[in-house]
């Protein structure tokens, strides 16, 4: 005797299954690119500590010349009642400031274990380099075993979002099918 259901249904199960693996390969082939595109991002923060060293460099000459450290420098610069001069001790202190934060930033990258990168890099994200980073993104396949652990990972979270999402959809229609057999009182048959 053949089921009516399981051949109605097969075609669903086929198209379910269908889903779930191509959500697995979306998954694996979208986390794969975080090694890519952490590589431009690192290569780009090194460009913006390259040219924050060099601005403090040309600040630190200039305090030199001054008989002054850069702090000592830009806290002379702070404490003027000139607004243009306080203004430079202001620019001075925040590029000192970020220089800090990209050049920690950077090393902390660098020296990152593999499967600690992913956290340091959100803890460290600069959202003007990454956009920069984002515009000019290459995407690739990384051979690496870094590459494949990120595509591992990505597998399982594209499989538990087509879980999450099948299983959503399943609980609206049968919700949506729940209304629809249930008889509607006719409030004038009273």
């Amino acid at each position: 005797m053949v089921d009516k259901n399981a051949i109605l249904l097969a075609p669903v199960r086929f198209v379910d299954s269908l889903l779930d693996r191509i959500s697995a390969v979306l998954g694996a082939v979208a986390m794969a690119q975080f090694p890519q595109f952490c590589a431009q991002y690192i290569q780009r923060l090194g460009g913006h500590v390259d040219e924050a060293a060099r601005n403090m460099e040309q600040y630190r000459e200039i305090a030199r010349e001054t008989g002054k450290s850069l702090y000592q420098y830009s806290q002379h610069l702070l404490n003027s009642k000139d607004p243009a001069v306080f203004k430079t001790g202001q620019k001075i202190a925040g590029d000192l400031e970020r220089y800090d934060q990209l050049a920690a930033a950077l090393k902390e990258l660098q020296n990152a274990p593999a499967y600690k990168k992913f956290f340091v890099f959100i803890r460290h994200f600069d959202l003007e380099i990454g956009r920069g980073a984002w515009e000019n993104f290459t995407p690739g396949l990384p051979v690496t075993l870094e590459g494949a652990a990120y595509a591992a990972v990505g597998i399982v979270i594209g499989m538990m979002l087509y879980f999450c999402a099948s299983r959503l959809i399943i609980v609206a229609v049968k919700k949506t099918a729940g209304r629809k057999s249930k008889p509607v009182m006719n409030p004038m048959a009273r």
